[in-house]
């Protein structure tokens, strides 16, 4: 006899928009093309979860959540380091110019998968 008054602690229901706004945070630029190449999953299927008509796999979503946990805080740490410039003296020209060098140059070049 199984106890319907208690759900099963390992279903979690599905909420598609908060998944596809998961997968954005990550992803804000280029969020089809990034998570198609991060995960090597082919584009008929990534266009179906960012649509809602399919379901991102529990498995990806906890990846997702981890990578967007590290993304916040590059960017805290970038935010905080560029504030500590400006007070020395470093222009947002010079700034945003090293940050597009930095995007652009060879380390960056790789797509890692998630």
């Amino acid at each position: 006899m199984t106890d319907d008054t208690h759900p099963k602690p390992d279903f979690i229901p599905y909420d598609a928009a908060k998944a596809i706004a998961l997968v954005k945070a990550v992803f804000p630029r280029s969020t089809a093309e990034l998570l198609q190449q991060s995960t090597g999953v082919p584009m008929r299927q990534v266009t179906r979860w960012l649509n809602g008509d399919s379901r991102i796999p529990p498995k990806l979503l906890g990846k997702l959540e981890r990578q967007g946990d590290l993304r916040r805080q590059l960017t805290d740490e970038i935010r905080n380091l560029y504030e500590e410039m400006r007070v020395d003296g470093l222009t947002r020209q010079a700034a945003r110019s090293a940050i597009l060098e930095l995007a652009a140059s060879g380390e960056f070049d790789q797509i890692d998968e998630i």
